[in-house]
């Protein structure tokens, strides 16, 4: 056998797994493969088809969020959603609602059956990438099953993870084979701009991908010039635009934070930081929480961990440097760090440092050189070295599976998810508000007092906290102590109606009739519709004897609101003084078709029928107030009687 046989044997020892086929028709080829993953995928997140909503921005984004409700496809390309432009994402939780309108499951199975796709579809990447089904595999069930994937999984409203992962990484198989072929595939890149777009518009961070392409020739050992690279030059445009698109999205929420609030230090350390966690949560993934808040000064002071990280980060850098020559480690770490740039906080956005959704397409690198490490241990099995390292993966995944198990039930409800972030971290005030909310909506008033009086004692500054305090001493009807409050919102959130409509009422009951009309149009100025506002005016005026003002102000309360109840009851009762029978018929008439068990409405109608000669109409109305509980004289009923000529 000559040399050249002997080193092409060699050369194909060395990868048994290498895949034979067209990696196109990969799904034909690998369907046992394929079967596995998902049935491992379905089997750690089943737990989550049972949960609930949370109070996570599940309303702001489903439940309460028209675009959604109406199916608003104009307002779904036209409108930001609370602070996002994500489209794609809208419009498929409009189509899910109207197959599943508010039920959770349906929401959850459509998350599940995304979140398998994906699994899938890094298995098809990965063996695009590195020719080796065992690290397709592994790289698959790593992405499957690691715990800090189960928010994008288990959380309603980070569906737009799922989403944009899908159409993301559609385009990187696509321009993986399309690199492959080292050639000019006008229908491929007409397709890999399409699932771009598709991706940005499901969330905009997709912005990456022309950049993880140049990482893809990279890794391919293709020459990198710039006219190599003229193919992503469309991309790069994409992407600056709808990178704009974001800021400004995030802007009309006021959602990114004053630059200036920390230092370029302060931010690069905290950057820092927050790398050294993700790595920390992708081998060690505990006391993983739904918000992460920034490190908190302790006695002047950061925790020692804080000022280490930059020196932690230049360490493992230079790790990888020395190990460049494996090209997947090189890869994988690159593919992290462009993924996760965007969301280190740099231009600071909101009051969380890290989340775990955001590793969710960021640790795919990590994840393939991760597995490509354990399937060289299995492929060289005998070695002793090689057989710890199968054991030790083989445990992780095991221990990351039964994680994301466990973990997939702290998404249940609002209760559970809170209570788990504290029980982690004790010191998050919006943990304790988030906590309290759930418990305000539940009707348990007594917790939801403590939780906020917990979140304020962290942050005596806390607006929401403050504002469901408020909330909580209306619902238990102290107003004292709810008025002690109602005066702080108004100093720090001067732009709430409802502290001034609160205060408003304090003073109406106290015959403070001047004060409470001031309350109640600085109500009005800040809402001008506020139905509820009107109806006081009206009650205030209609104490002090004046009908006309009152009617007026009714009249606009019921315009802002026709389901206000109690109104015509009062407008009838006005007109009658005025007097203008008909109207006052009119408005009884309607208060009784509103609630048809108040005796009091029949009475007033009889009144007014009385005035206006319809005694036979009166007198039935009489009888019908009686058989409700009015205590009427039995000496104007067979008046009425008489006069209706009835024997």
């Amino acid at each position: 056998m000559s040399k050249r046989q002997l080193r092409q044997k060699a050369e194909t020892q060395k990868k048994p797994n290498a895949a034979k086929r067209e990696p196109g028709t990969f799904f034909q080829h690998n369907r046992s493969l394929c079967l596995v993953i998902a049935i491992f995928t379905f089997l750690a997140y089943a737990h989550s088809l049972s949960n609930g909503w949370t109070d996570w921005d599940d309303e702001g984004y489903v439940l309460k969020n028209t675009l959604v409700k109406t199916f608003d496809l104009k307002g779904i390309f036209t409108s930001y959603v609370l602070g996002n432009y994500h489209p794609v994402t809208v419009l498929v939780q409009s189509i899910e609602y109207q197959f599943f309108s508010d039920n959770a499951f349906g929401f959850h199975l459509v998350s599940l059956l995304l979140h398998i796709i994906n699994s899938l579809l890094v298995f098809w990447f990965t063996l695009l990438l590195t020719k080796n089904n065992n690290i397709g595999l592994i790289a698959a069930i790593l992405f499957a099953v690691h715990p800090l994937h189960v928010e994008s999984v288990s959380w309603i409203a980070a569906q737009k993870d799922l989403l944009y992962v899908l159409f993301y990484l559609g385009a990187l198989i696509q321009y993986a084979k399309y690199s492959n072929e080292g050639k000019i595939d006008r229908k491929k890149y007409v397709l890999i701009i399409l699932l771009f777009l598709l991706s940005l518009l499901s969330k905009g961070q997709a912005v990456t991908l022309p950049v993880i392409m140049i990482l893809i020739n990279w890794f391919q050992k293709k020459k990198i010039s710039i006219r190599s690279q003229l193919d992503k030059v469309p991309l790069f445009i994409i992407a600056i635009i709808f990178g704009i698109v974001a800021i400004f999205a995030q802007q009309s929420v006021h959602a990114v934070q004053d630059i200036n609030a920390y230092s370029g230090t302060q931010r690069s350390m905290f950057a820092s930081y927050a790398i050294i966690n993700y790595l920390q949560r992708l081998f060690i993934p505990v006391k993983l929480s739904a918000y992460y808040a920034y490190p908190q000064i302790i006695d002047g002071k950061y925790l020692a961990i804080v000022y280490a990280s930059p020196v932690l980060l230049l360490i493992i850098s230079f790790l990888v440097f020395y190990f460049r020559r494996n090209t997947l480690l090189v890869f994988g770490s690159l593919f992290f760090i462009i993924n996760i740039f965007l969301v280190l906080q740099f231009l600071p956005v909101g009051g969380a440092l890290t989340a775990d959704r955001y590793s969710y397409l960021s640790f795919l690198g990590l994840f393939i050189w991760l597995a490509s490490m354990v399937a060289r241990a299995w492929e060289n099995y005998k070695v002793k070295s090689a057989g710890i390292l199968i054991i030790i993966a083989a445990t992780w995944v095991i221990f990351l599976f039964i994680d994301t198990v466990i973990r997939s039930g702290v998404w249940k409800n609002s209760e559970t998810l809170w209570t788990n972030v504290i029980e982690n971290y004790k010191g998050f005030p919006i943990a304790y508000n988030n906590l309290g909310w759930y418990y305000l909506q539940t009707n348990q008033l007594l917790l939801a007092k403590s939780n906020f009086y917990e979140a304020l004692r962290l942050n005596p500054t806390y607006d929401n906290a403050l504002i469901n305090r408020y909330s909580v001493f209306k619902k238990l009807n102290n107003m004292d102590s709810a008025l002690i409050d109602a005066k702080k919102v108004m100093k720090i959130r001067p732009d709430l109606a409802d502290p001034y409509m609160d205060r408003g009422v304090s003073f109406g009951m106290a015959e403070k009739f001047d004060s409470a009309l001031m309350d109640f149009h600085t109500a009005l100025k800040i809402k001008p519709k506020y139905a509820d506002a009107y109806q006081n005016i009206g009650n205030l005026y209609g104490m002090r004897n004046m009908p006309d003002s009152a009617i007026s102000n009714y009249q606009l309360a019921l315009k802002y609101d026709p389901k206000i109840t109690g109104l015509h009851s009062n407008l009838g009762s006005l007109y009658l003084q005025k007097p203008d029978y008909k109207l006052s018929i009119e408005e009884y008439t309607k208060a009784i078709l509103e609630d048809g068990s108040n005796g009091n409405n029949y009475y007033g109608r009889m009144q007014a029928l009385e005035k206006s000669g319809q005694f036979s109409a009166a007198y039935q109305d009489a009888l019908q107030a009686v058989k409700l509980g009015i205590d009427i004289p039995q000496d104007l009923i067979i008046h009425l009687k008489n006069k209706a000529g009835i024997k």
